[in-house]
């Protein structure tokens, strides 16, 4: 029987910010809303970002995902300096979410994300 145990969650993706490598993250789960990770992707050439994706409850199969990353770093003072933003835990603060990453591995940085309330 296959459950979705073997099969990767989610992979890279082609001409994208997240073509090259991936991270998983934290994840945020909600009674009633698909769980959320946030996960880490980089180009061929080390620029990581922070994205997220959504699972179904089972976490076998992806119900959304973000296009542009949710988080990028500041541009780094040289061009050969570390380009990367990492998530590493995040909180849920009811309508915010507090997403704990680092940048440049070494500099700890919170955001708060918002969750816009559909119409």
């Amino acid at each position: 029987m296959n459950d979705g145990r073997d099969k990767n969650p989610f992979t890279v993706r082609e001409d994208l910010w997240d073509t090259w490598h991936l991270s998983t993250g934290p994840i945020l789960a909600r009674e009633g809303q698909p769980p959320v990770m946030f996960y880490n992707g980089a180009t061929a050439d080390a620029r990581w970002r922070i994205g997220w994706i959504a699972f179904d409850e089972n976490y076998t199969r992806v119900v959304d995902r973000c296009i542009e990353p949710l988080l990028v770093p500041p541009p780094p003072k040289e061009r050969a300096g570390i380009d990367i933003a990492f998530a590493s835990s995040c909180l849920d603060r009811g309508r915010d979410i507090l997403l704990y990453y680092s940048l440049e591995d070494r500099l700890l940085r919170r955001a708060v994300v918002r969750q816009l309330r559909s119409a």
